[in-house]
């Protein structure tokens, strides 16, 4: 029986989503997203929740962040980076937690969207996030956005990438 990472992974690559494998560690984490985000300008930063702060402190460095976006700045800024409250193994979707600064722009409107996840913090189905025995029964007091891969639409037509949000979706799965 597969575990619910790699169930996690193949379902979110299914769903044009890229999905990379790193420690949960700084070096870990920004060597993968130095190799995501190579040719991006404009890096935007969430604040972390559930991942050590140290993981966001690592990106801290990367050329491009912008440290306190402006108005101006986050409309053109070209990558995101956020961390999931949780992965649903089922779908291959990510749920944000929409509380902290930022988050809403980062996840959703950004031309590359790159999710941190902790492996531990994968369920089987998206019920069972709202179990209270479930991440400490945490999410059913939350804001939450579940992303199953880029945005995508074929109301016109072909399906095309990026219509309504993030064109890429990257998911650091953090071992």
């Amino acid at each position: 029986m597969p575990d619910l990472a790699s169930i996690f992974e193949e379902n979110a690559a299914a769903a044009a989503a890229e999905v990379w494998r790193c420690a949960c560690t700084p070096i870990a984490v920004r060597l993968a997203v130095e190799q995501i985000v190579e040719l991006e300008r404009g890096i935007v930063l969430c604040e972390t929740e559930f991942l050590p702060p140290q993981i966001m402190d690592g990106l801290r460095g990367l050329a491009c962040v912008l440290p306190k976006p402006t108005d101006q700045q986050l409309i053109k800024a070209d990558v995101g980076v956020t961390e999931a409250f949780a992965g649903v193994a089922s779908s291959g979707s990510v749920c944000i937690s929409l509380g902290r600064p930022l988050v809403g722009a980062s996840s959703l409107l950004m031309p590359v969207h790159i999710v941190l996840l902790q492996m531990e913090r994968i369920v089987a189905r998206p019920r069972d996030l709202f179990d209270p025995e479930c991440l400490n029964g945490t999410a059913s007091w939350r804001n939450l956005v579940f992303i199953t891969g880029p945005s995508a639409t074929a109301d016109m037509g072909l399906l095309v990438y990026g219509a309504h949000g993030p064109r890429n979706l990257h998911i650091l799965l953090l071992e």
